[in-house]
C-alpha cells in the first residue's frame, strides 16, 4: 500500500532524528530545499554547504540564498571548479561521474571540517529512472539520500514543499549548465556562459521548461510541447536576436520539445 505524504514526512524527520550533526549538498532546488525545511521540524544541526561554480547559474545562487532566509538557515558557500579537472571537461558518458565525485569530495572535506558526522544529497525515487553515474559517486563516498530513503517522489517534494511555504515548491527541475553541452564537445567557461546567457534571455519571455543545448556553434532549443508554437511565431525573431547574442550563431527549435537527460540519446 502506497504511503501518503504525512507518513512520508514524519519517517524523514525520524530519519534526521538519528543524526546529531549532518551536512547537506545544497543546490536551492526543491529537493535540497525540503530536506532543509524538515531538518528544522526535526530539531538537528544540519549544515546547507552551496557549491559556487561556473557550471551552477547565477539565479541558482539566487534561489539558494533565498531558501536560506526562508528556513532561518546559515549558507555555507564552498568554491569549486570542476573546469580544473580535464576527465570533466572531456565530457564523455561518465562526465556526471568526475563531477559528482569531485563535487561530493569537496562537500565532504568542508563537512568534516565542520564537526559533521554524515552527509545528504537530495536524491528521490524519480531520480532512479534516468541516466544518472553521479549517482554512483555519490554512494562510492557514502553520501546518504534522505528522500530516497524515505521513498520521496518529486511530486511529494513538491507537495511538501508547498506545505512548507517554500519559494521554489514549482520551480523547475534544473541541471547544471555541463549538461548542455554535447558529449564528445569539450566543455569551456565560454561555452557555459553562452548557455547562460540564452536560456537567462529565454526564461525572461516567460519560457519557464526550457533548455539551450549547445552544439558547438548551434544552439538546439528545447521549450514545453505547448509553447513551440509559441516561440516558432511570435518569439522567433526575439529569440533569434537574443541566442546570437550569446554568442552562437545557428539557432535551432527541437520540434520534440524539452524532456530532461535529451543528451543522454546520445549514448
Amino acid at each position: 500500500m502506497q504511503q501518503s505524504l504525512a507518513a512520508k514526512e514524519a519517517a524523514l524527520i525520524e530519519f534526521f532524528q538519528q543524526y546529531q550533526h549532518p551536512a547537506l549538498a545544497f543546490s536551492g532546488g526543491v529537493d535540497s530545499s525540503v530536506i532543509l525545511a524538515v531538518s528544522k521540524v526535526a530539531g538537528i544541526k544540519l549544515e546547507p554547504i552551496m557549491l559556487v561554480s561556473p557550471v551552477v547559474p547565477q539565479f541558482e545562487r539566487q534561489d539558494a540564498a533565498q531558501v536560506a532566509q526562508e528556513t532561518r538557515s546559515q549558507l555555507i558557500s564552498l568554491m569549486y571548479d570542476p573546469l580544473q579537472n580535464a576527465a570533466f571537461r572531456a565530457n564523455d558518458g561518465q562526465r556526471c561521474y568526475h563531477c559528482k565525485k569531485m563535487l561530493m569530495t569537496a562537500v565532504k572535506e568542508k563537512a568534516a571540517d565542520l564537526g559533521c558526522d554524515i552527509v545528504f544529497d537530495g536524491a528521490n525515487l524519480d531520480d532512479t529512472g534516468d541516466y544518472r553515474p553521479g549517482m554512483q559517486a555519490a554512494k562510492e563516498l557514502g553520501i546518504v539520500s534522505p528522500l530516497l530513503v524515505c521513498g520521496f517522489t518529486k511530486a511529494d517534494v513538491r507537495a511538501l514543499a508547498a506545505k512548507y511555504g517554500l519559494s521554489v515548491a514549482k520551480k523547475p527541475a534544473y541541471a547544471c549548465l555541463s549538461s548542455r553541452i554535447a558529449y564528445g564537445e569539450e566543455i569551456t567557461e565560454a561555452k557555459l556562459r553562452m548557455v547562460e546567457a540564452a536560456e537567462d534571455g529565454l526564461r525572461a519571455l516567460g519560457l519557464n521548461s526550457v533548455r539551450v543545448r549547445c552544439h558547438g556553434k548551434l544552439a538546439r532549443i528545447e521549450v514545453a510541447p505547448e509553447e513551440i508554437a509559441l516561440v516558432a511565431t511570435t518569439y522567433r525573431e526575439q529569440i533569434i536576436q537574443l541566442v546570437k547574442a550569446a554568442g552562437f550563431i545557428f539557432v535551432a527549435l527541437d520540434l520534440q520539445g524539452y524532456r530532461t537527460g535529451s543528451m543522454n540519446s546520445e549514448l
